[in-house]
Order: structure tokens, then C-alpha cells, then sequence
């Protein structure tokens, strides 16, 4: 049968890049069988240029219908409920796509699924070359910049740290057949779908950057770097609110809605962080070090310690 890729691109509030982007899609070497786009409730005329894209680009533009908001997860659980293709990728509102993006990640993905079958959850995923708002390169990757090893996707390591970017990402059907609906309790979208191809399938990443991602002030969640700024940031978040234990608590209750699921569990963690405070520490260091939990760099981990040993119950 014929290749197909469909492509989801939710948007909201995203006028001022969104026909950019658009076109960068519809220009790509492999072009897609159809872009399917919802927009999550705007008021910025977004809706309105949504509709004038429709006309421009007829049957190919596919938007859904956006009764109500329902949240950036759940708008894209949405889409990809929609798609029908065998290979779907996702894309952002304010981002631009290379040109090979689809047929170099078409072409790694075909060549793991003829070594691991069609029946293998599979995703993957690219670096991104970081821009400004006009446009222009910054001189890094995003993967550099967030000092992240792309290589590092066990379910284990994932666990913490999500190294898989949604806006890069080709999945296959059997990987959305074994992801969908996609639950509230998943931190973002992207993270699921890696935790789930990394329990069930394998993630391939592919070397060259794909997307130019730009930075600007409205990103929901930009490139901040690893500065002083982000650490003291995190310390206020937690000072202000012990018990949220902010992002470290949101993947534990991730892991936790991943293991009734599928019936696996991810991580030892969960039932660590039943016991009281003081044998934390003790359950901690008798893990083996296949089991017990890291992150990217020695600051990151240690961190994450301090963390699991102080968080409530």
C-alpha cells in the first residue's frame, strides 16, 4: 500500500507563527497525506486564520471541530484519535520543519520496524535547532542547551527525565494502538507516548536536527537552560508548596497511571515513597543500580535525592 503519514498540529493563541509553519509542513520532501489541526479555543484570531489556511489549502488542511477547551494533552489525544495513517507525526504551532524531516524520519523508523516487525510500538524522535523569535539560529540544540542525553530511554531513566520532544516525533500505528487515550495523569503528551514505546516498543534517535524550534516569550515550555536561575526557581516552587514536591511527584503519579495500565511497573518509586521519610533513605541506597533512579548529571540526581527523602507522603 501506499506510504501514508498524517500529521497533528494543535494550536492555540499560535496566529503569529502558525502559516510559517504550515507551509513548512506542506513543503516537506515527503509531503504528508493530511494535516489535521484543532485549535483548543483561541482568542487571538487564530480561528480565523485557521479557516483562511482551510481555503488555501483545501481538502489536504483537515480541522477538526473545537466544541470546548480541553487542555494541551487532551487536544492532542483528540487529533491522534483522528488520524487513520500508519505513521503519524506531531508538530507545534510556532515551529518550522526542515524539509527532510518526514522522509529521514520515515526512513529510520522503516528500517526498525524491518528489523523488529510492524507489530513493535515504535517512535522517533530528532534534536531541534533552537531560534529566535525572527527566526535566526542561537548556535545550539535544544538537547545541548538542556545538557540531556538522547540515548538514555530506558522506562527507568524516563521515568524522571523526558528526553523525547513531541514536535520531532514519527510513531507508528501499533505504538497509538498500545498509547491512546492518552490519561490526565500524564505530564505531557510526549513523555507518554515515550514512556509507552519504551516499555513496549523501542525509541530510535535520529541525530540531525529536524525542527527549528523557536524561543519567545509565550512558550508553554521553552529551552530554559540549566543556570543558577533554574534551580533557585525549583527551590522557591517546592519552599512555597512541600507537599506538590512540583514535577518530581507529577512522573510518580505518571508511573503510577502507566503501572495500572499495563499492569508493568516503571520504578521501585512509587511504593518508596509510601514508607515514612526515614527508611526512604535506607529502601533508596538497597536498590540495585539497575533500579535505582537517576538524572541527567550528577546535580540533577542529587536533587532528586534530597527530594524523595523530604516529600510528604
Amino acid at each position: 500500500g501506499a506510504l501514508v503519514i498524517e500529521v497533528v498540529l494543535p494550536t492555540y493563541n499560535g496566529a503569529a507563527y502558525l502559516a510559517e509553519q504550515v507551509a513548512s509542513i506542506h513543503q516537506q520532501t515527503l509531503r504528508p497525506q493530511r494535516l489535521l489541526v484543532r485549535d483548543d479555543g483561541s482568542s487571538d484570531g487564530t480561528q480565523a486564520l485557521l479557516a483562511e489556511l482551510q481555503q488555501n489549502y483545501g481538502a489536504w488542511f483537515h480541522l477538526l471541530p473545537s466544541e470546548k477547551n480541553l487542555g494541551c494533552s487532551a487536544n492532542v489525544n483528540r487529533l491522534l484519535e483522528a488520524t487513520e495513517a500508519p505513521y503519524v507525526a506531531l508538530a507545534d504551532q510556532d515551529d518550522v520543519w526542515l524539509p527532510h524531516k518526514l522522509e529521514a524520519s520515515l526512513a529510520l523508523l522503516q528500517q526498525v520496524e524491518r528489523r523488529h516487525g510492524i507489530e513493535q510500538p515504535l517512535l522517533v524522535h530528532s534534536d531541534l535547532t533552537l531560534i529566535d523569535v525572527d527566526g535566526h539560529a542561537l548556535g545550539c540544540t535544544y538537547l545541548q542547551r538542556q545538557r540531556l542525553d538522547p540515548l538514555r530511554t530506558s522506562p527507568e531513566h524516563l521515568l524522571f527525565t523526558n528526553v523525547v520532544t513531541g514536535c520531532t516525533v514519527l510513531l507508528n500505528r501499533a505504538l497509538l494502538n498500545q498509547a491512546l487515550p492518552i490519561p490526565a495523569e500524564a505530564l505531557m503528551h510526549d513523555w507518554w507516548l515515550a514512556l509507552v514505546a519504551s516499555h513496549l516498543g523501542q525509541i530510535t534517535f535520529l541525530s540531525d536536527p529536524t525542527v527549528l524550534y523557536r524561543q519567545h516569550g509565550a512558550n508553554v515550555l521553552g529551552a530554559q537552560g540549566l543556570g543558577l536561575s533554574y534551580w533557585v526557581q525549583r527551590a522557591k516552587k517546592l519552599l512555597a508548596d512541600p507537599s506538590a514536591g512540583g514535577h518530581t511527584r507529577a512522573a510518580i503519579r505518571q508511573a503510577d497511571c502507566f503501572e495500572q495500565r499495563y499492569g508493568q511497573q516503571l520504578s521501585a518509586l512509587p511504593a518508596l515513597l509510601q514508607l515514612p521519610r526515614r527508611r526512604r533513605w535506607l529502601a533508596l541506597l538497597k536498590l540495585s543500580g539497575q533500579q535505582r533512579p537517576s538524572k541527567h548529571g550528577p546535580l540533577r540526581t542529587l536533587g532528586l535525592y534530597g527530594l524523595l527523602a523530604w516529600l510528604p507522603r
